[in-house]
């Protein structure tokens, strides 16, 4: 049975999906800002929940009404939900939420790229999934319509996998939240991931900012090989 209180979230995402199906500029643009309108009733709607349902400490009720700004509702989730950000970065949603805030302010005429949209409604998907711990559609398979979105969900999974690798093999203290790289590190350390992959990941760490916040300076056949990459570290790395 759905939980009651993912269905507001979940119906702005289905909606952007529908816009993003039909591929013009003014369905993206709706998309854009159905996305972005999804992700705050996502973290407020988490943030909101009582601590038996969330399973951890939350904001006061002060601190949740305080954050009318999208930037402090992010630093609440931050503090409060840091454990289940996995594949995502605050960064990244602040940025795109900038890009809708262009779209929805400037009017007539501003156009977005169905590549930025996909990314953004990846990043939604994710988020929707950790807050929540329920999948939108089928379990573990978040489809991309674009090689942007494919590129965020593969680095999500490398992601995941290195911090549940970590919380096995890691000492406590070393498992924090920490950089994909620092995760990778400590798992060499301790002799479960090889070292000559290393550098293929640190390759992948420095593009990718310029990868999800500017697609279109990246080829397709460049973002097929940074995706191959991916693949090739996923599937090196051990059962968990």
């Amino acid at each position: 049975m759905a939980k009651p209180w993912i269905s507001g979230p979940k119906e702005l995402i289905d909606h952007a999906n529908v816009h993003l199906q039909d591929g013009n500029p003014f369905d993206f643009r709706v998309a854009m800002i159905s996305i972005d309108n999804a992700v705050e009733l996502t973290i407020r709607t988490y943030l909101g929940l009582p601590r038996r349902i969330r399973g951890s400490g939350g904001p006061s009720r002060r601190e949740l009404e305080g954050a009318i700004g999208f930037p402090e509702l992010l630093d609440l989730l931050e503090k409060h939900g840091e454990d289940r950000l996995s594949g995502i970065e605050l960064g990244d949603i602040e940025w795109y939420h900038r890009l809708r805030n262009t779209l929805y302010h400037d009017g007539n005429g501003v156009t977005v790229d169905p590549e930025m949209v996909d990314a953004y409604h990846q990043i939604a998907r994710l988020l929707f999934q950790n807050l929540f711990d329920t999948c939108i559609e089928q379990p573990d398979e978040l489809p991309a319509s674009t090689l942007l979105g494919e590129f965020i969900i593969k680095w999500a999974t490398l992601e995941t996998r290195l911090k549940n690798l970590a919380a096995k093999h890691l000492p406590k203290h070393d498992r924090g939240y920490r950089s994909v790289i620092s995760l990778y590190d400590g798992l060499i350390a301790k002799g479960i991931v090889p070292t000559k992959d290393r550098a293929k990941l640190e390759e992948l760490t420095r593009i990718r900012n310029s990868v999800v916040h500017a697609p279109a300076v990246s080829e397709a056949d460049e973002l097929r090989h940074y995706i191959e990459i991916l693949d090739l570290l996923i599937g090196q790395l051990p059962e968990e």
